[in-house]
């Protein structure tokens, strides 16, 4: 037993002692697997509450542990632990590299890596689990636009440096980096996670099951030693204002967690008007330390690298080609209307979006043109069909055939040209119109250009898809 006991964490070897002392009162001699959970669970606070978020019933689990536990009064081997605990704590041995086995190893081992115990009623409650807390998090899969996180200004990689440093030296800081909508703060924190000797873990603030999650990570930072670092905790697309009503619902799990986690936090949003206000608040209520970190803005060369970058997957998705003009013009008018990365971006899915149509299904006008026609046709065979006085339709369907016919030519010229799916530079400009009506309120999109009329931009022109 005292050698198995050098193997355990400290909580461990006690709810083993717990488990020798409570056999020992009931006149047995011999620690059986049975036992040895039932101690774990009473001598570990930190086990119920999260079997119980992972959906376990906890009365079932004692009754079929109960319900499988001998009293073993004779010893059957060179010490106090039965063959199947025995069994059980080798096959945790061997699959763990830790030093010292945790409570999560234990139990995770038992419901999956114990063949010999599978036919126990309780293992069968256990595999409930699907995710134990020393397994990490499960990464999102990467989508076919992800792009690799491209920073090529250096106060970008200046401010990765600086918050590093800081999260690093600052466990009780509550900091908070903030820019425009767009500007590229999400990409950024991939940086900053990539950082050497940095461990974080990101959470989203508004996911019950994200904060479970980081509730199960908390479990272990709680149960490591002291001297051990806490790692940073990551709320991104959550400003400080955001932050503050999410704290305040009754009941909330983040309040819980944020007010146990002994590390640095991390907010990562756009600025809103009462957000200084809610983070000195959030600061009083946490007992935290305030660092403010506003976010550079975005050369020219940093956006041509953005849309290189994307360049592949928009061509892929839409099965376009950007032309080097275009490309070129897009991040010019980025400059010259104040576009964030992200604006910038969606520009260019937008121009690509509806050049694709265009060459799926041709022009808008050319649709209109043909329903026109063909109500007309139907108007027309009516009228044959009841010899009713009608007005003549023959004029205005010749009509509609010949304006149809000279806009489907735009559609033959580029396809004879080669370009039907080349994005030019007067696709782009004709987007920037719809671009700038989608999304009115956003102040990247506009730099003052008040005396044009609506619709159209400084050297866009009203623009043409089809010229």
């Amino acid at each position: 037993m005292e050698d198995w006991q050098q193997c355990l964490a400290p909580e461990c070897q006690t709810a083993l002692l717990l488990a020798r002392d409570t056999v020992a009162r009931h006149g047995g001699y011999v620690i059986t697997a049975e036992d040895f959970l039932l101690a774990l669970l009473d001598a570990i606070p930190a086990i119920t509450p999260f079997l119980v978020r992972q959906g376990v019933d906890l009365d079932e689990l004692v009754r079929t542990i109960q319900g499988e536990q001998p009293v073993v009064a004779e010893v059957h081997n060179d010490g106090q632990l039965s063959s199947q605990l025995v069994y059980w704590l080798s096959r945790a041995r061997e699959v763990t590299p830790a030093a010292w086995l945790e409570w999560p190893q234990l139990l995770k081992v038992l419901a999956r890596d114990c063949e010999r115990l599978q036919d126990r009623a309780y293992v069968a409650v256990l595999e409930l689990v699907q995710r134990w807390p020393n397994e990490p998090i499960p990464a999102v899969p990467a989508d076919a636009e992800s792009v690799r996180p491209i920073m090529t200004d250096l106060p970008w990689q200046q401010l990765a440096e600086d918050v590093s440093v800081m999260l690093a030296t600052s466990p009780n800081v509550l900091a908070w980096v903030h820019g425009p909508a767009g500007l590229g703060k999400t990409s950024w924190l991939q940086l900053l996670t990539n950082t050497p000797g940095l461990e974080a873990v990101m959470v989203n603030a508004r996911s019950e099951n994200d904060i479970r999650a980081c509730q199960d990570r908390l479990l272990i930072c709680q149960g490591a030693a002291s001297q051990q670092s806490w790692p940073t905790l990551i709320l991104d697309h959550t400003s400080p204002s955001d932050l503050l009503v999410l704290l305040v619902r009754t009941g909330s799990a983040l309040a819980d967690l944020l007010v146990q986690w002994r590390g640095p936090v991390l907010l990562a949003s756009r600025e809103q008007a009462t957000d200084r206000r809610a983070l000195r608040r959030i600061a009083r209520l946490l007992g935290r330390d305030v660092q403010d970190y506003p976010a550079p803005s975005v050369s020219t060369a940093q956006h041509f690298a953005i849309v290189l970058a994307h360049q592949p997957a928009i061509e892929k998705r839409w099965g376009i080609h950007l032309s080097a003009e275009a490309l070129e013009e897009a991040v010019a008018g980025a400059a010259r209307h104040g576009l964030t990365p992200g604006s910038l971006l969606q520009w260019l899915k937008r121009a690509a979006a509806r050049l694709d149509l265009f060459a799926r299904r041709g022009s808008v006008e050319g649709l209109a043109l043909s329903a026109q026609q063909k109500s007309l046709q139907s108007q027309s065979l009516l009228a044959m069909a009841r010899e009713g006085d009608w007005p003549p339709v023959e004029p205005g369907i010749k009509g509609l055939e010949a304006s149809l016919a000279k806009v489907d030519r735009v559609w033959e010229r580029r396809y004879q040209a080669g370009t039907l799916r080349c994005l030019q530079t007067s696709d782009l400009l004709a987007e920037w119109p719809q671009l700038s009506l989608a999304e009115p309120t956003s102040p990247v999109h506009y730099v003052g250009h008040h005396e044009q009329p609506q619709g159209e931009s400084t050297g866009a022109g009203p623009g043409n898809l089809h010229s």
